[in-house]
């Protein structure tokens, strides 16, 4: 058992406390009571945090941490070099009379950059995005991958993780070999996964999955209850090809290696795609939606699919992104936000209160900690300070003077804590998971 006093503690449950101090025994909370009464427990079990604030854990509801270290390892030994020439000069063929800010184009130098690493390579990016996510108190994040070998890191990993498997299909045969090898892994995982992980579906867009790829996995996802994650509407590129049946995004699947694939019917807004493929339900979470009209992010609230916020992604990459008051009226407490961008940094904190336009910092909270767990289907666990709840938790230093209001202008926790463990203090990272 330990025993944790703190200045200020808030909860997400619309409370505020003020000296009073959290008991924690097993990993969750059993009592919290007022720092006068801790004198009653053994003094070696007392933590007396000081002049602080307390917040439930952080939930990031997208990362893809295999990309933090894109642009700082060069290729290295003589294949990888030769890969990384072939790769470019690909890319500069296919690409060619391609302006460097389009959407397809970005994602064609992310591709290149990606593929020169090597397994070492790729398990190292992988780790320092995910250190540096808990460093910046994430104790749930939800990490979108095709590869293996990321399962076996989240899977040691001491935080909660969905694992959202990315499929892609060029055509009905493909979709059913894709459906098929997929569900067997799924089904593996799910008898050897831990306590702490959860998988789900990445159906990565409209534009890059066929037809018949949607229909089997929005059966198989309402059969077993699970969840659904899908890029939607995020690129100008993806909403040409919608309308027109073709688009730079064509040259985009092309580099990737997959076949030209159509929609199904042309001329049609997202959303009614979807609908019409009843794909559209309380389990399905939308990504960006940067370029729907207004109309359509009603219609897609109006659905009861769940909404990530990627501010940061879309600026960088999407060349458009919603505006937060568009969000919060469609969505009201159905979205969370997601740090995932190109410049290794993921402090939530800090990004919602840049595109919160001055919401008041108990609900920016909120947004990074209940309504997350919410979306994600596990606030019975974490995402507020509650007796019986698991002891996810971040500690933030304050200065003399300052209240709980200071977070505001705070980026990253002095200590993070899952499950009642300290898992990171003064920025280092307690734990391994190689």
């Amino acid at each position: 058992m330990k025993c944790y006093k703190s200045r200020w503690i808030i909860t997400s449950t619309g409370e505020v406390l003020e000296n009073m101090a959290l008991v924690v025994d097993e990993g969750k909370f059993v009592d919290i009571i007022p720092n006068s009464d801790t004198s009653k427990f053994e003094e070696k079990i007392v933590k007396d945090l000081g002049n602080c604030v307390v917040t439930p854990g952080f939930v990031d509801l997208l990362s893809q941490f295999q990309y933090t270290d894109l642009g700082k390892i060069k290729p290295h030994g003589i294949k990888n070099k030769l890969k990384n020439a072939y790769r470019t000069f690909s890319k500069n063929y296919n690409f060619a009379g391609i302006k460097p800010e389009s959407y397809s184009r970005k994602w064609a130098d992310i591709i290149c950059k990606y593929f020169v690493f090597d397994r070492n390579d790729k398990i190292k990016s992988f780790n320092d995005g995910l250190n540096a996510a808990v460093r910046a108190g994430a104790t749930c994040i939800a990490q979108v991958s095709k590869e293996d070998k990321y399962f076996e890191i989240l899977n040691k990993a001491p935080i909660k993780n969905y694992l959202f498997f990315e499929v892609f299909a060029d055509s009905s045969d493909k979709s059913k070999k894709v459906f098929k090898a997929l569900r067997s892994k799924v089904e593996n995982y799910v008898f050897h996964k831990g306590e702490n992980t959860h998988i789900g579906i990445m159906l990565h867009s409209i534009s890059g999955v066929h037809k018949k790829l949607w229909e089997l996995f929005s059966k198989y996802c309402r059969k077993h209850n699970m969840l659904i994650m899908t890029r939607f509407a995020e690129s100008k590129d993806e909403m040409e090809w919608l309308e027109h049946g073709f688009s730079d995004i064509d040259i985009l699947h092309k580099f990737m290696g997959f076949r030209k694939v159509s929609p199904y019917e042309k001329d049609i807004d997202p959303v009614t795609y979807l609908e019409k493929l009843k794909v559209l339900s309380n389990k399905v979470i939308a990504v960006n939606a940067n370029y729907l009209s207004k109309d359509n992010i009603n219609r897609l609230a109006q659905s009861d699919a769940k909404f990530v916020y990627q501010p940061k992604y879309s600026d960088e990459i999407c060349s458009k992104k919603l505006d937060f008051e568009t969000v919060i009226k469609n969505f009201g407490t159905n979205f969370g936000f997601s740090a995932q961008s190109f410049d290794g940094d993921y402090s939530l904190l800090k990004l919602a209160v840049e595109n919160s336009n001055g919401l008041d910092i108990l609900e920016i909270i909120k947004y990074l900690t209940v309504y997350p767990a919410k979306i994600l289907r596990l606030d019975h666990l974490t995402g507020t300070i509650e007796v019986g709840k698991d002891a996810d938790f971040n500690v933030f230093k304050l200065d003399v003077g300052e209240d709980y209001r200071a977070l505001i202008n705070k980026d990253i926790p002095y200590s993070t804590y899952s499950r009642g463990r300290k898992i990171v203090k003064r920025g280092d990272i307690r734990f391994d998971t190689h």
